[in-house]
C-alpha cells in the first residue's frame, strides 16, 4: 500500500498551520509507526521482488526540511506567521514585582487600650460617661465617686497641715522640718491612690474634705467597656470602664507561607474597606506572628493604619496589598512565551528572515505575567511572545517525521477535503505457491 500525491492547480502555501501538524501526527501514529518486530501497525504487504524503493527516497526539499532541523531552526515565512497572530517581544532586565494580598479583620490596637479603675473602695456617686460606644476627650470626666478611705486619707492631709503650721513656729531645732515631712507623706499617699495635685491642692486651700472624687478620662478614646452603674459600690482594682484610642488600628491579615520572605516589618501596605471603596488606607506591616496555621498555610501579619477621621471601625473586613520586589535586575520574557514540556521550559528566538530556534531556558520566579530567565537568554534577544505553541507543534512535528523511515517519502496536501489512496498495484501474497486468485484486497 502507498500513498499518492494529491496534485492541486490552485497556488497553496506548503507550510503547514497548527491543525496541519494535529493531523499529520495522527495520520503518522496510524499508519507510519514501526512496532519493535518491524512491522508496521497494519498488516504488511510485502513489494514484488526485484521492485525498488523509490517511494521512500527523500526528495531535494525533504532533505533541506531535515537539514533545517538539525540546526535547530524552523522557518515559517512572516506572512503565515501575521496570519498565525506571532508576536515578538525583547527580553528585558528589570525588577520583577507582584502584589501580595490578603484579607482581615480590622481591631483595636492594644497598645491604645486602657482599663480604668481606682485603688480604693467606694461607690459610683454619678457617671458622666454613662453609655458604652461613647468618646470622651482627654481630662474629660468619667464619674464622681465617693469612698471612706478617700475621705480618711484628706483627713489626715488636712491635720498634718495644721501640725506643720504648729511646728513652724517652734524654737526646737528641726522642728519645721519635721512638719513638712509628714504633710509630704500625707500628699503622697493620696497621689499613690491617683489623686491629682490639683484635687490635693484643694484641699489643702480649702480646708475642708472633698467627700466626691471626680475621675477624669486618661485620654482621647471611645467606651468599649462600661462595669459600672450609678450607686453602685466597687472595690479596690475594680475595672470601671475600658477605654480604646481609635486614631490608630490594627488588621491582622492571613499571607500565604510561600509569601512569607517578602513581607517583613516596615512593607508598605493599602488597605481598602467595602465601606470606602477606591480609597485605600496607607499603613505598613509592625508585626509578623511567629507561628502558621497548619491547615490553610497561612500566617498573620499586623499592620498599623492612622485613623485621624475615626473611619476605620473595629469588626470591618479589609483587603490588605503589598507590591514586592520578588527578583531585583532579572531578565524577563513575557509568561506566554516560555514552553514547559515537563522536565524543560523553552522559548523561541526569532533570528529573521523567517528562522526561529528552539531554545532551552532555566527561569525562575513569575509575577505580573513575566517570567525570569536564570539562564539560557540575554537581555535585548526576540522571542515569540504569543502564539509559540503552534511553533512547538512543528518543531514536535518534525521530530516525529524525523524519526519515522520512509515517512519524508509521503507527501499530502491538507488543503483538500480528502486524502486518497492507489489500491491497483498492491502485489498478490505468497501462500506457498498456491494462487490466491479472487479480486484484490
Amino acid at each position: 500500500m502507498r500513498y499518492r500525491r494529491i496534485e492541486s492547480n490552485s497556488p497553496r502555501s506548503s507550510t503547514r498551520v497548527a491543525s496541519t501538524a494535529v493531523l499529520l501526527t495522527a495520520l503518522l501514529l496510524g499508519c507510519g509507526v514501526a512496532d519493535d518486530d518491524g512491522h508496521d501497525g497494519h498488516d504488511a504487504v510485502s513489494e514484488p521482488v526485484g521492485q525498488e524503493h523509490t517511494e521512500h527516497a527523500p526528495t531535494d526539499r525533504q532533505e533541506e526540511e531535515a537539514h533545517e532541523h538539525e540546526d535547530g531552526m524552523i522557518r515559517v515565512s512572516d506572512e503565515l506567521a501575521h496570519r498565525l497572530g506571532v508576536t515578538f517581544e525583547e527580553a528585558r532586565t528589570e525588577d520583577l514585582e507582584r502584589t501580595i494580598r490578603g484579607t482581615g479583620e480590622v481591631t483595636w490596637d492594644e497598645t491604645r487600650l486602657s482599663v480604668v479603675s481606682l485603688r480604693f473602695g467606694g461607690w459610683a456617686e454619678r457617671l458622666h460617661a454613662d453609655f458604652t460606644g461613647r468618646l470622651v476627650e482627654a481630662g474629660e470626666p468619667l464619674l464622681e465617686v465617693y469612698s471612706p478611705e478617700l475621705v480618711s486619707a484628706q483627713e489626715d492631709l488636712l491635720a498634718a497641715a495644721r501640725l506643720a503650721g504648729t511646728l513652724a513656729s517652734s524654737r526646737v531645732p528641726g522642728s519645721s522640718d519635721r512638719g513638712r515631712s509628714v504633710v509630704e507623706a500625707a500628699r503622697e499617699r493620696l497621689r499613690y491612690w491617683n489623686v491629682s495635685d490639683d484635687d490635693i491642692r484643694a484641699v489643702e486651700e480649702s480646708g475642708e474634705v472633698q467627700p466626691h472624687l471626680t475621675l477624669p478620662a486618661p485620654f482621647t478614646g471611645y467606651v468599649v467597656e462600661k462595669r459600672i452603674q450609678a450607686g453602685e459600690r466597687f472595690e479596690s482594682g475594680s475595672t470601671l470602664y475600658r477605654l480604646a484610642d481609635l486614631s490608630q488600628v490594627w488588621i491582622d491579615v492571613d499571607v500565604y507561607e510561600r509569601d512569607l520572605r517578602f513581607v517583613h516589618v516596615g512593607t508598605p501596605v493599602e488597605v481598602e474597606v467595602a465601606a470606602y471603596p477606591g480609597e485605600p488606607v496607607q499603613g505598613e506591616v509592625a508585626y509578623v506572628y511567629p507561628e502558621v496555621e497548619r491547615d490553610r498555610r497561612t500566617a498573620r501579619v499586623r499592620i498599623e493604619l492612622l485613623n485621624p477621621a475615626m473611619r476605620l471601625k473595629p469588626g470591618m473586613y479589609g483587603t490588605a496589598r503589598a507590591r514586592v520586589v520578588v527578583a531585583e535586575d532579572a531578565v524577563t520574557v513575557p509568561r506566554d512565551a516560555v514552553m514547559h514540556t515537563g522536565e524543560r521550559s523553552l522559548v523561541f528566538v526569532a533570528h529573521g528572515e523567517g528562522s526561529y530556534e528552539n531554545r532551552t531556558i532555566q527561569i525562575g520566579a513569575e509575577a505580573g505575567g513575566r517570567t525570569q530567565v536564570l539562564s539560557g537568554l540575554e537581555e535585548g534577544e526576540l522571542v515569540v511572545a504569543r502564539a509559540g505553541f503552534i511553533l512547538d507543534a512543528e518543531s514536535r512535528l518534525m521530530d516525529a517525521m524525523m524519526g519515522q523511515p520512509g515517512m519524508p517519502g509521503m507527501e499530502m496536501d491538507m488543503d483538500e477535503p480528502g486524502m486518497e489512496m492507489d489500491m491497483d498495484e498492491q502485489p498478490e501474497h505468497d501462500h506457498g505457491g498456491h494462487d490466491a486468485g479472487g479480486p484484490d484486497a
